[in-house]
């Protein structure tokens, strides 16, 4: 979800039921605070591990978001960062266990939105990796990121406004959970459609279009369903290993690769996994790329397309024994 989805549902709800500005502001705080994890990817390009060091990594669990939003509800508190921030907006951070606890709340309301979003959150990190997702929702949602956006320059403008926290509560949770309904019924209706259990689908921009995915041992099929016209318009097949030039030594390359963070990593966020393989000059050049990433490129052009790219694929070298990540 958006940073104003994220920050206006417990702005409302804090004030929906006339808790302290302090309480308020630290459930604000909270429910943004996971997406502090920006500021961290500086660290896994410089030294990658698989530390979950990434955006939705490790911040995104509920044991390591309390510690983010006891930290951020910290630093916000300080003297320097309030009146610096005061100068713009109403802000009330105010340390103490009571706001810590509000803090916790807001996190909990920021994994929950983005639990909705295809992708999800890896919720019991330390203790399990896995990401959960009820792959509803795109990664952000165009229609509730401009209401969102509408209530919160309009309540930027004219705050304390109690008729109007109200209404866009209400407002919001209508249309939320409207088009997350909706979405839960063209989701169904696309798994309906292929009659097969082991396909799964994974929402787009689009709530009447999703992508349907099948993984069999040596390949990956991946359908696009329309809701509106019932009908799957395109299928595509990726083989798990496509070898493009063969050479001696594939298997031990792939070894050698699979033993990089940065691989482990792209396995970690990738729906599913395939690779193109090639050799030469005593070199094997492996392509890792994500085939729903890769389908979803289609139309896109320009630096969208380039930057969903590189999001979506990781080259990696093998020269001997030396893997590289490039």
């Amino acid at each position: 979800m958006d940073l104003f989805t994220h920050a206006l549902f417990p702005y409302l709800f804090g004030n929906y039921f006339k808790k302290r500005k302090e309480e308020i502001t630290a459930f604000v705080i909270g429910g943004i605070a996971p997406d502090f994890d920006i500021f961290l990817l500086l660290i896994q390009y410089l030294y990658p591990t698989f530390f979950l060091i990434t955006h939705r990594g490790i911040t995104h669990s509920i044991f390591f978001g309390f510690f983010t939003g006891v930290i951020v509800l910290y630093l916000a508190s300080s003297n320097s960062i309030k009146k610096r921030v005061q100068k713009y907006i109403h802000f009330e951070p105010v340390f103490s266990r009571r706001n810590i606890v509000y803090a916790f709340a807001g996190i909990i309301f920021h994994l929950a939105l983005d639990y909705s979003t295809t992708g999800g959150v890896p919720l019991f990190y330390p203790f399990d990796a896995t990401r959960y997702s009820a792959e509803l929702f795109f990664y952000t949602d165009i229609y509730l990121t401009i209401v969102s956006l509408i209530m919160v320059i309009y309540l930027f403008r004219k705050p304390f406004q109690t008729r109007a926290i109200t209404k866009f509560l209400i407002i919001l949770l209508l249309i939320s959970g409207g088009l997350g309904a909706l979405r839960f019924t063209e989701k169904s209706s696309a798994e309906q459609f292929f009659h097969d259990v082991s396909i799964k689908s994974f929402p787009t921009m689009d709530p009447f279009n999703w992508y349907a995915q099948k993984e069999e041992s040596t390949k990956i099929e991946i359908y696009e369903y329309n809701g509106l016209k019932g009908t799957s318009q395109y299928n595509d097949t990726f083989q798990r290993l496509n070898v493009i030039s063969g050479g001696d030594g594939l298997d031990n390359a792939l070894r050698l690769a699979d033993e990089l963070p940065q691989l482990k990593m792209f396995r970690w966020r990738a729906h599913s996994v395939a690779v193109n393989a090639s050799y030469s000059n005593e070199t094997w050049s492996l392509e890792y790329y994500d085939p729903i990433q890769k389908v979803q490129m289609r139309g896109i052009s320009g630096t969208f397309r380039r930057a969903g790219a590189r999001f979506g694929s990781l080259m990696i070298n093998v020269t001997g024994n030396k893997a590289v990540a490039q």
